[in-house]
């Protein structure tokens, strides 16, 4: 569309430069300009848009959009708005044709398990006979490798792309940080789903209850455009949704029999579990071939959001039961010498406590390599030292993915929660700041029958330092030793 159309369509503070000018597309990385493109300019969490300008008209850019007065060439058309991160979504929409109209876009969200449960979300729906996708912690957008949801130009050139393509149903990752900064705007949910919310991003939310708020504020928006909102029953603030969603909400449990849909485990191994659903028509056995009740969950969710939008039953259960791997969940290995290791994403304290609780519940000692992510929330780093000296054997602490942060800071601030829990250092645990050596200690130090769990970092294969990253792969790691 031309410059010029976009006049009417927005509450603009000034306009000025050719307004003839064609523009095809946007971008708000300049390094990801392409010729024909709106250059966005806002703030993100760690720069300023606005300083890229001359970058982006470089590569291609005909026009942009800011917040703040700018000196550029004069036939460059400039769009000056109040709040460029609210116009960002809708913009980006409306120049790439309003691809979420054209695909059916659901929306998971919570603090854990979103990425399984669009995988199993992905598995059911193609049983159904949909092409179904993925955008989220493993499938992230070129432009945004490292964010769960990229930023709002990237993600609506990426449903175009996709409705382009074929594809029928988008399965989208939805974080806090993407509602907080809107990355999700001008995107139409078909639906919305809530796996569950424990504390987490106090760093960017400044409260638990602010945290939770946002969370609710995707939901209700969901929900009052007439969306499906699914919300799981099973954890502590679930009543907080289930009342700021009212009658928007359909419930799923494993342990309430009144939800909406309801189930429970009838078998559990160190493989996955049998579910049994309990339907109007009667019960539905669904198989789920990842270990760990809370796969279960993440499989019920799934299951109750695709019979919420009336879809086969048999078919989606047949289809969650064939998922059996998701890169960097739960992923068990075993060495040469009989050890078991379990490499899992998990960098909260629920995911902690739930993937040592698993570890538990084989019965063996376990051994945990472990540590907290930099540029957080620096309160819950106490809270995972002592979750993991409660759930291991012996704990491993070392670097997760530090960023901007000291490594021997972050681990300062996680060894008192150890301490804590009684364990004492170098005899119940040993702080190894390079996690390549933390990872060959423990399994050295491991025994036959041993279960080594290997948490934090899961599919990643980079670790940030600051601005440089260092290539490190935990499954290569294991690797060594197998």
């Amino acid at each position: 569309m031309r410059a010029q159309e976009l006049l009417p369509l927005f509450p603009w503070v000034s306009v000025r430069g050719e307004l003839g000018r064609e523009i095809t597309g946007c971008a708000s990385d300049s390094r990801s300009v392409a010729p024909g493109d709106l250059f966005l300019c806002f703030k993100g969490e760690h720069s300023d848009g606005h300083a890229y300008l001359a970058e982006a008209l470089q590569r291609g850019a005909v026009a942009a959009a800011g917040e703040q007065e700018l000196e550029l060439p004069p036939e460059v058309p400039y769009f000056r708005t109040a709040d460029s991160r609210t116009l960002a979504g809708p913009l980006a929409s409306l120049l790439y044709g309003e691809p979420s109209k054209k695909l059916r876009c659901i929306g998971v969200t919570g603090t854990s398990g979103k990425t399984t449960t669009t995988y199993f979300l992905r598995e059911g729906l193609q049983a159904c006979g949909f092409a179904a996708e993925l955008i989220g912690s493993l499938n992230p957008t070129p432009e945004y490798p490292f964010f769960t949801t990229p930023e709002a130009p990237a993600l609506h050139k990426r449903l175009a792309q996709l409705a382009a393509g074929g594809t029928a149903i988008l399965v989208l990752e939805v974080s806090s940080h993407a509602i907080h900064f809107q990355r999700i705007g001008g995107v139409r949910f078909a639906a919305a789903l809530l796996t569950n919310l424990y504390r987490d991003h106090l760093e960017l939310h400044g409260s638990e209850v602010a945290y939770a708020q946002v969370k609710l504020s995707f939901l209700q928006s969901v929900g009052a455009a007439g969306g499906t909102v699914l919300l799981n029953l099973d954890f502590p603030k679930s009543g907080f949704f289930l009342e700021g969603c009212a009658s928007l909400a359909r419930t799923f449990s494993l342990e309430k029999p009144d939800a909406d849909l309801s189930a429970h485990i009838l078998k559990e191994s160190a493989t996955g579990s049998l579910v049994e659903l309990k339907l109007p028509t009667g019960s539905l056995m669904m198989p789920v071939n990842l270990p760990g009740r809370v796969n279960a969950a993440n499989a019920l969710g799934a299951f109750a959001l695709i019979r919420a939008l009336e879809m086969d039953p048999v078919a989606a259960a047949d289809g969650i039961g064939r998922l059996r791997e998701v890169p960097g969940r739960y992923h068990m290995r075993r060495t040469a010498r009989g050890v078991k290791v379990l490499i899992d994403y998990a960098h909260t304290p629920i995911a902690l406590s739930q993937v040592l609780a698993f570890a538990r519940s084989q019965g063996r000692r376990v051994l945990l390599v472990f540590g907290c992510v930099g540029a957080g929330d620096r309160g819950k780093r106490p809270l995972m030292g002592q979750i993991a000296a409660l759930g291991a054997d012996r704990v491993y602490l070392t670097t997760d993915d530090p960023r901007g942060e000291d490594p021997a800071r972050i681990t300062a601030d996680t060894e008192p929660g150890l301490r804590s829990a009684g364990k004492s250092p170098s005899r119940d645990y040993f702080l190894i700041l390079d996690r390549r050596q933390a990872i060959a200690q423990a399994l050295a130090d491991s025994r036959p029958g041993d279960l080594v769990v290997i948490a934090g970092r899961g599919h990643e294969t980079v670790q940030r330092f600051g601005s440089e990253l260092v290539h490190l792969d935990d499954e290569e790691e294991v690797a060594r030793w197998s």
